[in-house]
């Protein structure tokens, strides 16, 4: 025998046959609930990746720094426009460096003055461009992996003018 459904009756019927069978309404209710639980695992589980972790620029321009620095030719160290070939064999090196600053030393400067033996440094109001050492100079700076641009200005003494140094890095 063919039950109501089956027989073609109207949409009332249809509806009683699906919500009025208590054993369908069952299933249904634990096929809801099934999927609230599978919901609710899914979105606890959901792991959101925190925000990668950008790099202070300060810290980037520190790290180019790191290392030992070699004059570039006899012809990178200039006084007011007037090569100074005397600081042929200087040597840079840049150390500790990070955002809050580092260490420096030299080898092979021919004044204190304008390049002492050692110091430390830190960035100059927190720009990248600018460092200043602990005797004081502010340098101005760019660097990249492979070259560095020194300049700064001596006030005072006979060292006085302003001086810039080409390094590469060694």
């Amino acid at each position: 025998m063919r039950s109501n459904f089956e027989k073609g009756h109207q949409f009332d019927d249809l509806f009683f046959y699906i919500y009025g069978n208590n054993e369908l309404n069952l299933n249904m209710k634990n096929f809801k609930i099934f999927y609230l639980f599978l919901f609710a695992v899914t979105i606890s589980c959901n792991s959101v990746d925190p925000e990668p972790d950008v790099e202070d620029p300060l810290d980037i321009q520190a790290n180019l720094l790191n290392g030992t620095w070699i004059l570039k030719d006899a012809s990178s160290a200039v006084k007011d426009g007037n090569i100074i070939p005397d600081f042929k064999d200087i040597t840079l090196t840049f150390s500790g460096a990070t955002k809050d600053g580092g260490n420096y030393s030299t080898t092979n400067s021919i004044d204190l003055d304008v390049w002492p033996n050692s110091g430390s440094w830190q960035f100059q109001n927190n720009d990248q461009r600018k460092l200043l050492r602990s005797d004081n100079v502010a340098l101005s700076i760019s660097v990249t992996q492979t070259t560095l641009r020194i300049s700064f200005t001596i006030i005072g003494g006979l060292k006085e003018g302003n001086w810039v140094f080409d390094f590469i890095k060694q």
